[in-house]
């Protein structure tokens, strides 16, 4: 159970990525009430410079300037000294969720996906937003996958709750694979079951998504069970949406959802925002 009270936390490191994250944890934060953490790590090889003082006062007003135009009043901006990686996910304990770049290339260009971003996804106690610009800059969506086992719950549930603070859709995508991704339909042969695992992936998605649905009522909701595999269905989705949500790691009735695979590629893949959770 999240604390309610946790902050958000945003990794900032004066990268035009940077500020696209604290744009989005600010008005995530204004949604829901919550206090908002600015985080900029300085590396030690600048900490101990010459121009350690101009970053830190440069970071720290950029921010300052991007929260008040944004209408932020619950904020504070931290600055520590160390690995951007290793800072972000320690912190990850007490924070409601952790908001990043994709990549970074400011004042401190380390937050790069396969990196930063990578690695705190993998190891943060809480769950990681990667924010990435939109391909469809009007959409609202957020779409989450689902693969039905229980560690993929976690983010039905966070996207259905932040669904509702935001007052916009959720899509919830089951990604599945069938017996016509069998070598023989490269022939055109599709075998007549294929139907029918459509269906039951279809009662089966019903199943699952009934009980977050009957909790947040106010939520509008839709279901496809698409019989491709997650990874593709995810991103095919992404490009309406404004954020993807996806569980760290799964292993249910139908393989995919696995931190290092699903997640990993949609981190690089995505057209919008990805929310990791756990």
């Amino acid at each position: 159970m999240t604390d309610e009270t946790a902050p958000v936390l945003v990794g900032i490191d004066g990268s035009d990525d940077s500020i696209r994250a604290l744009h989005w944890a600010a008005r995530y934060a204004r949604t829901t009430g919550t206090r908002l953490l600015g985080l900029a790590v300085v590396p030690d090889d600048i900490a101990s410079s010459d121009a350690a003082d101009d970053v830190e006062t440069s970071l720290v007003a950029e921010a300052r300037r991007i929260l008040e135009a944004d209408g932020t009043v619950d904020f504070e901006i931290e600055v520590r000294n160390g690995k951007p990686a290793e800072q972000l996910s320690r912190s990850s304990a007490g924070a409601r969720a952790v908001v990043m770049g994709s990549r970074g290339h400011g004042t401190i260009a380390d937050l790069v996906v396969g990196s930063v971003s990578q690695h705190v996804s993998r190891h943060a106690a809480c769950p990681v937003v990667v924010v990435r610009e939109q391909e469809r800059a009007d959409a609202t969506r957020v779409v989450v996958g689902t693969d039905g086992s229980e560690e993929s719950r976690p983010a039905l549930e966070w996207a259905f709750a932040y669904a509702e603070a935001a007052g916009v859709e959720l899509r919830v995508v089951y990604g599945f694979r069938t017996s016509a991704s069998s070598p023989a339909t490269l022939s055109g042969y599709i075998p007549t079951t294929v139907g029918d695992e459509i269906a039951t992936a279809e009662e089966l998605l019903a199943e699952i998504v009934a009980p977050y649905a009957t909790r947040h009522p106010a939520v509008a909701v839709r279901q496809d069970a698409v019989p491709v595999p997650a990874s593709v269905a995810l991103a095919d989705a992404s490009a309406e949406a404004a954020l993807v949500v996806v569980g760290s790691r799964g292993r249910g009735a139908f393989e995919g959802m696995l931190l290092g695979s699903v997640s990993q590629r949609l981190l690089h893949r995505a057209g919008c925002s990805v929310a990791v959770v756990r």
